[in-house]
């Protein structure tokens, strides 16, 4: 019998020599194995039940006779008297705050542990370019965070709001308000790698990484001119007004699209000094 297998070549040049088969690599990761559906989980239980605690346990005659109109929800006060939209909001600041940590955890071992354990140096000896090994490993990392960490949550919370309302929830504010979370997400994911390219040592990526997470949205009282240039003012409350993120997702325009605009050329400022470090690395 004729043996028909035959090696099939990737017309990749430049930059993007290596980028489709160390994508399908990383990505296999995620999709081939329990990781993903590990992390649905984990964040279904956590997210979803904080939300489903604050929003069930409310009678349906307290949801009726404190329920109003979204669009006229302006203020933290008014936010404060809607129990529907306090459990909303609890479930997006727990969100923004737990998910950062996982993108970290899931990002500050991509560079220095395959370059610790010299599977760096062995990729790069074939022809696979630096940017495709960077940006590859970030793409796999961006798609299974975006999935099990914001489309997945982000179904069941949809659900549980239009149920408990007994009408469909606003959807395209409510999607708005998961990309902020993605996006806050892909900041720290960002960082990491960067960090990651820089540093050879995990406690270095990771202290700063999390200080970042955890510390930093504390500077906004004293420092509120910083909620203009980062994600940390997304859905944190340091005003009477509605924080952008709420805003969306009560199907409100948001006040100011700057810190959104410079979250997202931070990203991409970080995506670049990774791979402009990582092309300097000797191996």
């Amino acid at each position: 019998m004729e043996n028909t297998n035959e090696l099939r070549t990737i017309p990749e040049r430049g930059w993007r020599t290596g980028f489709a088969t160390l994508f399908h690599e990383a990505n296999a990761s995620w999709w081939h194995s329990k990781k993903w559906l590990l992390q649905s989980v984990l964040w279904l239980l956590f997210l979803n039940g904080i939300l489903a605690t604050i929003l069930w346990s409310v009678p349906a005659e307290v949801l009726a006779a404190t329920g109003a109109p979204l669009g006229s929800i302006t203020t933290m006060e008014a936010v404060q008297q809607n129990p529907t939209v306090i459990a909303l909001v609890y479930f997006l600041i727990f969100s923004a705050l737990a998910l950062p940590v996982a993108a970290i955890i899931a990002g500050q071992d991509a560079i220095i542990g395959e370059r610790q354990s010299g599977t760096a140096a062995w990729i790069l000896s074939k022809p696979v370019s630096r940017p495709a090994f960077i940006l590859s490993k970030l793409a796999a990392s961006t798609l299974g965070m975006l999935v099990t960490a914001v489309v997945v949550q982000g179904v069941a919370a949809y659900v549980q709001l239009s149920l408990r309302t007994g009408s469909p929830w606003p959807m395209a504010g409510f999607w708005a308000a998961m990309g902020l979370l993605f996006l806050n997400c892909w900041f720290y994911l960002t960082l990491t790698y960067m960090l990651g390219s820089i540093f050879t040592n995990r406690g270095r990526v990771l202290g700063i990484s999390l200080a970042m997470a955890l510390i930093g949205p504390a500077f906004l009282r004293s420092l509120p001119v910083i909620k203009d240039f980062t994600p940390w003012a997304f859905f944190a409350n340091i005003s009477e007004d509605v924080p952008v993120g709420i805003a969306l997702a009560l199907g409100q325009p948001p006040a100011s699209v700057t810190p959104i605009i410079c979250t997202a050329l931070m990203c991409l400022i970080f995506t670049a000094v990774a791979i402009l470090h990582f092309q300097r690395e000797e191996f």
